[in-house]
């Protein structure tokens, strides 16, 4: 199946060493059901990528729609983080967060790897951009291994409201850096690794930048 709502929240983060077991534990056990039980939330996914230089893990959330993101039941877990979120909020580096509405989902089922494509699109050549990067996400769909497609364009205004957790984590924080992104699933992390340069030439569009492209493996699911 496509994404299962008309908008997700993306989180792409570094962990200081040491804080790997501890992550695990407090993203599986207390974060992620935490956020699925948020109204408006449906689903919640975890992929690491502990071979990566940068942002290692990213974690994927399905909304009922854009605003969900900033709904007063999510704000209100924002504002108050627990004190296991506190500590390992302030291990989380160079994080990256936006809200995205869906343009486009193709495909069926979850693959179990996700590439992902930030882009930075231009203001002035945005309608062509999105026109031509739908068929770009067409044509990934045709490749091998390839489940689903999906693009999402950022909604700046939803992650820009400020936070208890956002104020907990270190200086890297980059909320509302990403115009587009284009996230594509695999049935496994070969396969992903296969296409991932075909993938971003794909996305070359006029008016778009040059995709930042990573690959990842599911790590854990959970639905609402």
């Amino acid at each position: 199946m496509p994404l299962q709502a008309r908008a997700f929240l993306g989180i792409w983060h570094n962990l200081k060493p040491g804080f790997e077991r501890d992550f695990d534990r407090w993203h599986t056990y207390e974060h992620m059901p935490e956020r699925v039980g948020v109204p408006g939330f449906r689903q919640a996914r975890r992929y690491m990528n502990w071979k990566l230089a940068s942002h290692l893990c990213f974690t994927l959330y399905e909304g009922v729609h854009a605003e969900t993101f900033r709904s007063p039941g999510y704000l209100a877990r924002l504002n108050d983080p627990t004190l296991w979120t506190r500590r390992v909020g302030a291990a989380q580096t160079d994080f990256l967060r936006g809200a995205f509405e869906v343009q486009l989902s193709l495909g069926q089922g979850v693959g179990g790897a996700i590439g992902t494509f930030r882009l930075r699109v231009e203001d002035a050549e945005r309608e062509q951009a999105s026109l031509a990067l739908r068929h770009s996400c067409e044509d990934a769909m045709a490749l091998h291994g390839v489940v689903g497609v999906h693009l999402g364009a950022a909604r700046k205004e939803v992650t820009g409201v400020r936070t208890t957790e956002m104020d907990n984590r270190p200086s890297t924080t980059a909320e509302n850096a990403i115009d587009t992104v284009v996230l594509v699933e695999t049935i496994g992390f070969e396969e992903l690794e296969a296409i991932l340069a075909q993938v971003a030439a794909k996305l070359r569009v006029r008016g778009a930048g040059a995709a930042e492209a990573e690959p990842y493996r599911l790590a854990y699911l959970l639905g609402a």
